[in-house]
């Protein structure tokens, strides 16, 4: 029997994919996803078909509403605004983007509880930070409260071979009698693995400069497009930039195994907002940067030209999709993977960048699917 489930902040529809492609008994299908977001939802449609995303404020669901749809999952990956440590004003659940998912928890469910129409699972994603909300204590409260047996976890994609990293939080539950397999006697702990698959993840980059033990990682070079090495790319970075801000870029070869986490403000802020590609991998960055500086103090107007050898330049949207596992790498078969996504033509390439990364890792989501219904 198919799984039916509703998607709530769906953005461009990662968590769709997610359960897709997730081994699921019987498959699942998301029967509606609800966004505020013009754009994500025109995104969404062109991706999963037009009657499935409504744009609507989810503040204004109703219990009645939901009950109808007879779901047995929810997928939720609420605005991360109100807790990401890249906002210092953020007000966690005093932030008015975080609303619409109390209500949902603290109203709207409950109701359905009553109703004997609940869902029998939830799978919600949201930044790390998330962990020592306000908002995190409310939902455990609710959902424990409404019978729910919960399992949280800190997961980066980079336990999965993929060269991103992307530490994020995630919260599984179960309604009773339902229970979790392989956390006897650990219920109360955050995890940095799935149960039962590996072990805790360890950052060892300060210690060896490898990932943890036992797991390979791939290279940036196999999400990279064909066209990668064409000279001049269509998203090299603006002499400008450079001039200006590229000493404060993060910069990783097509050999490197890790990026920085992506952000919705990537190619319009430099810190924090994700790793930059230096294309000629054989260059010197730190002395090829050293001789840039010396000469902007010397008054050389044009030392941006000492930049240019290395050939820096973003990631595309389509490399970031790889990335965020929405599409296979480029360098492999889809591996089970859904192998096209399209874009409406009129959406921009910083709303594109915008909405990837308010995303989600499908393949970790992926595996936390297989996970939730085992």
């Amino acid at each position: 029997m198919t799984v039916r489930a509703l998607e709530f902040y769906s953005g461009i529809g990662g968590l769709h994919r997610a359960l897709a492609q997730s081994a699921v008994p019987g498959g699942g299908s998301v029967v509606r996803a609800f966004d505020w977001d013009q754009a994500a939802c025109r995104v969404y449609a062109a991706n999963y078909g037009p009657n499935v995303v409504q744009k609507l404020d989810i503040g204004a669901l109703r219990a009645a509403d939901l009950a109808e749809l007879n779901t047995d999952l929810w997928l939720l990956s609420p605005s991360c605004q109100p807790y990401t440590v890249l906002n210092p004003l953020a007000k966690g659940a005093e932030d008015p983007r975080a609303k619409s998912f109390i209500r949902l928890i603290e109203d709207v469910l409950p109701e359905l509880v009553k109703m004997g129409r609940h869902p029998q699972r939830l799978l919600v994603e949201n930044v790390a930070g998330f962990e020592t909300s306000s908002t995190r204590e409310r939902l455990l409260v609710n959902l424990r409260s409404s019978g729910y047996t919960i399992l949280e976890l800190l997961i980066t994609p980079l336990q999965h071979g993929i060269p991103n990293s992307r530490l994020r939080y995630y919260l599984l539950a179960k309604a009773s009698p339902l229970k979790f397999a392989g956390i006897s006697g650990q219920e109360d702990r955050i995890w940095r693995h799935i149960p039962g698959r590996g072990s805790d993840w360890v950052d060892t980059r300060m210690h060896s400069g490898e990932e943890a033990p036992g797991i390979v990682v791939a290279e940036v070079r196999d999400y990279l497009d064909e066209q990668s090495y064409i000279e001049p790319h269509a998203h090299a970075i603006p002499e400008k930039v450079l001039t200006k801000w590229g000493r404060l870029f993060d910069i990783v070869v097509p050999s490197a195994r890790r990026t920085c986490c992506f952000t919705r403000g990537y190619t319009k802020l430099v810190e924090r907002a994700g790793s930059v590609l230096q294309m000629h991998e054989e260059l010197d960055t730190t002395q090829t940067f050293d001789a840039f500086l010396e000469a902007q103090r010397a008054g050389d107007d044009d030392a941006v030209r000492l930049l240019r050898p290395l050939r820096l330049r973003y990631f595309s949207p389509t490399e970031l999709l790889r990335l965020f596992a929405f599409l296979p790498p480029s360098s492999s078969s889809s591996g089970g993977m859904v192998g096209s996504f399209v874009w409406p033509e009129d959406i921009s390439q910083k709303t594109k960048y915008k909405l990837i990364g308010n995303s989600v890792n499908v393949r970790v989501v992926t595996e936390l699917i297989n996970y939730l219904f085992e």
